[in-house]
């Protein structure tokens, strides 16, 4: 089984993805927004500054948007490690970076 890590941010936040690759898509993501904490869906979290929490609201939507495109798995899976990609449809561009690809079946063995 392959996998890869990208870092996904913008000027205030990032989110590191875990995904499976197979038939072209990545599959069975894994998303942290940091300490080793990591979840299946896009983590809401709360924050007291109001500003602060529009922003980072406005990034989990961005994100929403990034994989709302129809060839978003391409960007990910096609990205060479330390290759930067950015999407720029959206209110702060975010930027893609692979960071690590590994083989579970590897690691087992």
């Amino acid at each position: 089984m392959e996998r890869a890590v990208w870092i996904i941010l913008n000027k205030n936040f990032s989110l590191t993805l875990d995904g499976e690759m197979a038939d072209g898509k990545v599959i069975d993501k894994k998303f942290s927004p940091g300490n080793d904490i990591w979840t299946n869906e896009l983590p809401r979290l709360g924050f007291s500054d109001e500003k602060v929490q529009k922003d980072y609201d406005e990034f989990i939507s961005d994100i929403f948007a990034l994989f709302s495109e129809p060839s978003v798995d391409e960007v990910f899976i096609n990205a060479k490690l330390g290759e930067e990609s950015e999407y720029l449809n959206c209110e702060n561009p975010l930027l893609i970076r692979k960071i690590e690809e590994y083989s579970v079946d590897e690691i087992i063995e």
